[in-house]
């Protein structure tokens, strides 16, 4: 019996195509047994009926030719089908991916040097004679620059300083800035981590 169909070969055309759309029969039961797993329960049914008109006999004759309509394209153009679904699924990946990015204004193109943390934190204190800036590294930013630090835990992290031109693109969305911005970037492999903003005109 196995021998027989593995040595069975279409012989006329109707056999070619019976053998053609063997894949999209198999794609239009899944979609018919997702339609009826997805159903309404009887319960909604019920609360439907209440609240609208009976489903009538030409309304069910409708369903029932776009139901018929509906699988003759996947048994025709099940082909077309597969490949709207791999290149779905590829733009979803890709969607999430870029979802799940970090949204930093800096970007690699902005980046101008690496950094020292200590000669930044020596060229950050300022000297304000009235006292309304505390005598830290960065003065108010200070709680900002020492959760930056913390992070900063494994030997390839670099520090950069930045500078990006007013007009600049930064962030996922690729928002113009309305001024110029200076800071700092955690930098792993080339990859920003993190940022601190020290200047935003």
């Amino acid at each position: 019996m196995m021998d027989a169909l593995l040595s069975w070969r279409p012989s006329s055309w109707l056999e070619w195509l019976l053998l053609y759309i063997l894949p999209g029969a198999v794609m239009a039961i899944f979609i018919l047994f997702i339609a009826w797993r997805d159903r309404p329960t009887e319960f909604v049914r019920g609360i439907t009926r209440l609240l609208s008109k009976e489903t009538s006999l030409v309304d069910r004759l409708k369903e029932f030719l776009i139901y018929c309509f509906a699988i003759s394209c996947v048994l025709l153009g099940w082909p077309g089908f597969m490949i709207y679904y791999y290149r779905h699924r590829i733009d979803e990946k890709a969607n999430q991916a870029w979802q799940a990015l970090p949204d930093f204004d800096c970007a690699p193109e902005y980046l101008v040097s690496q950094v020292n943390p200590i000669d930044a934190e020596i060229a950050s204190y300022v000297v304000d004679p009235l006292g309304a800036v505390p005598p830290l590294p960065f003065g108010h930013l200070n709680a900002g620059w020492v959760n930056f630090l913390s992070d900063m835990t494994d030997d390839a992290d670099e520090m950069w300083s930045f500078y990006i031109p007013k007009g600049g693109k930064t962030g996922k969305y690729q928002f113009e800035t309305t001024s110029e911005t200076r800071g700092y970037a955690r930098v792993r492999d080339g990859k920003i981590l993190a940022e601190f903003i020290t200047e935003r005109d």
